[in-house]
């Protein structure tokens, strides 16, 4: 006990002093059970620890525990893709809906799969590798003992290991041995060179004996570290829009170390932080050694931590040490599949999408709980359709009359929508449109609002129709006009007259502004009607008012390009249609008529127009 206060006490005060010795590989010794969970049995459980993760802070120097490497990448030069446009995601709703099981057996089967497959089924991964993701074009710092040591090579070999392996993972070293740290000042230091260096996620798995609720503030955070410590933190957030995925501790206790609770009293980290706490896969519960979520759970996670082999350094691990360098490899694998994402949306992201364990909802033990990467990649919230100008309405199924819907669907269009993440996911138009009957009937109750002037057999009048109707993100003006002109002709013979009439129309459509149809040539309709009036009866038979010539222009989305700006395609859609026959009969003032739709469903209306006059 009198060691543990020791190093309490150098950490509250900030002195300078000199790391206690500790009894080397001696289970017996409570200190080195706590930062050797992996050496000693499970007898000594009462001590709380189990692994890396946690470190002793001593006058701005630190000890550390634990870790996992083996691919170790330099910094490569990527040149600016910025702007090269980035594939966007398959639609899927269900688990694995768009992965192929011969696939994924594949990859369940594969070595370095199977050697930790309860760990990493417990999160899903082989989905993430199903689906291609490598980590690729992401940069782990990983802040450790050098990899010549067992913490630090085991740490890097599972941050660029079996789930991100093609990450690049670069050592910076910040301690000599396992409780021998550089201070604070110069780990700080180290961190601006990893940011200078282009790193992006950021692995600490290390922790002061200390716990989170036990800082008072930003300046408390600053005396028992360093100014320049916390300053290089905010500079990589800044700068690099960095991620710094921390250990929670392996104390065994209700709350997280002490430098987990930074983003609480440091604004500028909020977004940019997760907090990891270890899973036993075994015990199918917070690993025995793993501290709590406590007063960070807001910003914490859960990922296995116990018993996961290391090929590259043929050993079995254990500790919130490993757990944490599994969630800076998730966090790769969701930048390569959404570059364009923020800091503050990927660790959002992380949070919604992890499968909620423990108490419901987020708690104090597993944060928002197990880390999912089947489900972080699929659509999160609102589907919303981006439009050229920069707004986006809802996808919902868009209704449209039936010729019109009948033309788009065609053409097999393509087209992107996003989630309440702004990321990119394939849809196709044919799955979003229901084709909706135009009503003739209500047309014909209206006279379809029609205007005419008569000069002999030529008629010359303008009315309102809803042939190119749409709505949701196909929506048009609700009501469009018709300009025609007419040829009526009739003949007598007795009491019975036939007659006939054609016309000739012209429309200039526009699209709302909350559309993705960009716009319309100018339409040119036509219909045809054939009849004959006996006494109180009248019987027609003829096409109602098709698009005989035009264009509808759409411009659909098609995804994102790295820098997050939306990409398009122009599509030119020919709204050439064939026409619906229309058969009715009236007595008097009452009409019974049916519609022949080839597209959509035929209609039967039934009309009574009469005046009362008083």
């Amino acid at each position: 006990m009198t060691k543990y206060r020791t190093i309490l006490t150098a950490i509250l005060c900030g002195t300078l002093c000199c790391a206690p010795v500790l009894a080397a590989d001696n289970c017996d010794d409570a200190l080195y059970r706590r930062y050797n969970p992996d050496k000693c049995t499970h007898e000594f459980r009462d001590s709380g620890f189990s692994f890396a993760s946690t470190a002793a802070v001593v006058s701005g120097t630190a000890a550390l525990i634990g870790g996992t490497i083996a691919l170790l990448g330099g910094s490569s030069d990527k040149g600016d893709t910025s702007s090269a446009p980035h594939s966007t995601l398959p639609t899927y709703t269900m688990v694995g809906g768009d992965v192929d099981s011969v696939h994924l057996s594949s990859i369940f089967s594969d070595t370095n799969y199977a050697s930790n497959a309860n760990q990493y089924n417990d999160i899903r991964v082989a989905y993430s590798l199903a689906r291609g993701y490598t980590g690729k074009n992401s940069d782990i710092a990983v802040f450790d003992s050098n990899e010549l040591t067992d913490h630090g090579a085991n740490v890097a070999a599972l941050a660029g290991g079996t789930i991100a392996p093609d990450a690049n993972v670069n050592i910076y070293t910040v301690a000599r041995s396992q409780y021998d740290f550089d201070s604070f000042y110069t780990i700080g230091n180290t961190i601006q060179n990893a940011t200078d260096n282009g790193a992006n996620i950021y692995n600490f798995s290390w922790s002061a004996n200390i716990y989170a609720n036990q800082v008072r503030s930003r300046y408390h955070m600053e005396q028992m570290t360093d100014k320049n410590f916390i300053k290089s933190l905010t500079n990589a957030a800044t700068q690099n829009d960095a991620i710094f995925v921390w250990a929670a501790g392996n104390d065994g206790n209700s709350q997280s170390s002490a430098l987990s609770a930074m983003p609480l009293h440091i604004p500028e980290l909020n977004g940019h932080f997760v907090n990891v706490v270890a899973w036993d896969s075994e015990t199918g519960s917070l690993a025995y050694y793993s501290n709590e979520c406590g007063i960070t759970k807001n910003y914490c996670i859960t990922a296995p931590g116990s018993d996961i082999y290391v090929s590259a350094t043929d050993e079995t691990i254990s500790g919130t040490s490993f757990a944490t360098p599994i969630v800076s490899a998730a966090i790769a694998v969701i930048r390569e599949a959404f570059p364009y994402m923020k800091s503050n949306q990927i660790t959002a992201l992380l949070f919604e999408t992890a499968r909620d364990i423990g108490e419901v909802g987020v708690d104090t033990v597993y944060g928002h709980g197990m880390l999912d990467l089947e489900r972080a990649p699929r659509p999160v919230g609102a589907e919303l359709v981006p439009l050229s100008d920069g707004m986006t309405v809802a996808l919902r199924t868009a209704h449209m009359t039936g010729g019109i819907a009948h033309n788009v669907k065609s053409e097999n269009i393509k087209f992107a929508f996003v989630d309440s993440y702004g990321r990119a996911f394939d849809a196709n138009l044919n799955d979003n449109i229901s084709i909706k009957n135009r009503g003739i009937g209500f047309e014909r109750l209206h006279d379809n609002k029609e205007t005419n002037m008569h000069f002999g057999n030529i008629e010359f009048g303008f009315k309102n129709t809803e042939l190119l109707k749409g709505d949701g993100f196909l929506s048009t003006d609700s009501q469009n006009m018709i300009t025609f002109i007419g040829l009526n002709n009739s003949v007598q013979f007795g009491r019975t007259a036939l007659f006939s009439r054609t016309t000739i129309g012209t429309m200039n459509p526009t699209a709302s502004a909350e559309s993705m149809i960009n716009g319309f040539s100018r339409i040119l309709t036509g219909s045809i009607t054939l009849g004959a009036t006996a006494g109180d009866w009248t019987f027609t038979f003829g096409t109602t008012d098709t698009i005989i010539d035009g264009n509808m222009y759409l411009r659909a989305p098609t995804g994102r390009r790295v820098n997050g700006d939306y990409t398009f395609a122009n599509h030119s859609i020919d709204m050439t249609s064939r026409p619906s026959i229309e058969v009715s009969a009236s007595y008097k003032f009452m009409t019974a008529g049916f519609v022949d739709n080839p597209f959509g469903t035929d209609e039967l209306y039934f009309i009574a127009k009469t005046k009362l006059q008083f």
